[in-house]
């Protein structure tokens, strides 16, 4: 939901930004989606970059136990 929202922002941004640019609407969409496109991908790695951390500290616990 955060990463949902942070996008909603940034789309949003994008829109008012390029109403008072006067940009054609084929532009507005591009750069739309290429600020989702970073947004999703972004993250993807914080995700998996996080998945990673949490996977490594709960091998190296189970690792311990015996």
């Amino acid at each position: 939901m955060f990463w949902g929202v942070l996008i909603g922002i940034l789309a949003a941004g994008v829109f008012g930004a390029s109403m008072m640019m006067d940009v054609d609407l084929m532009a507005m969409y591009t750069e739309m989606g290429i600020g989702v496109g970073i947004g999703v991908g972004t993250a993807t790695v914080i995700f998996a970059i996080g998945a990673g951390v949490v996977s490594a500290i709960d091998y190296t616990r189970k690792r311990k136990a015996y």
